[in-house]
C-alpha cells in the first residue's frame, strides 16, 4: 500500500535543517492550540491528543457549524502537528525544515533514506473530505512504511 503523504527523498533534491528557536516555540504553540482543540470539542487531556483524540477533534470540529468554529489554517497546523509529534515519539522521526522540489515546510524525517512526511499538508488534504477520521489511518500506513523500509537491504 502507498502512502502518498510519505515521501522517501532523493538526498540531492532536499535540504533539511534543524529547527530555531523560533520555530520551536512556534510548534509548541501549535501543539498547545491542538491540545485546547481537543478540550474544547472532546474534553481534557493530559499533554496532547493521541490519535483517536485527534480524530475525533478533527470529527467534531468538521461538523461544527457555529460563528465560534476556529479557522481552517490554525485547526490543520494545530492537529497536523499534534498528529507530527505522534511520529517523532512513536516511531523515531525528527522534525527539521524540509526544502525539496516541493517548497520549505516543517515536516518530521526518519532514517532509513530521509523518510519525511509533512504533517500540516497532510492535514490540510483531508479538509474537503469532511468530517472523516484519518490520523490513526494514517499513522498505521506511515508506520507501514517505515517498518518496510527497516526490512529492505540499503542501496548500493
Amino acid at each position: 500500500m502507498s502512502c502518498p503523504s510519505v515521501r522517501k527523498a532523493e538526498r540531492q533534491s532536499m535540504k533539511v535543517q534543524d529547527l530555531n528557536g523560533s520555530e520551536v516555540t512556534w510548534l509548541g504553540q501549535m501543539q498547545e492550540a491542538g491540545r485546547l482543540l481537543h478540550q474544547v470539542y472532546v474534553g481534557q487531556v493530559d499533554g496532547l491528543p493521541d490519535l483517536p483524540g485527534l480524530d475525533q477533534v478533527w470529527v467534531k470540529w468538521q461538523s461544527d457549524r457555529t460563528n465560534e468554529r476556529p479557522e481552517a489554517n490554525s485547526v490543520v497546523n494545530a492537529l497536523g502537528l499534534c498528529f507530527g509529534q505522534q511520529l517523532v515519539d512513536r516511531l523515531g522521526f525528527r522534525w527539521a525544515v524540509i526544502a525539496d522540489e516541493y517548497g520549505t515546510e516543517l515536516g518530521c524525517i526518519a532514517q532509513p533514506g530521509d523518510i519525511t512526511v509533512f504533517p500540516a499538508n497532510a492535514t490540510a488534504k483531508r479538509i474537503e473530505k469532511g468530517a472523516h477520521p484519518f490520523f490513526a489511518e494514517l499513522f498505521s500506513q506511515v508506520e507501514a512504511r517505515v517498518r518496510a523500509l527497516h526490512r529492505q537491504p540499503p542501496r548500493q
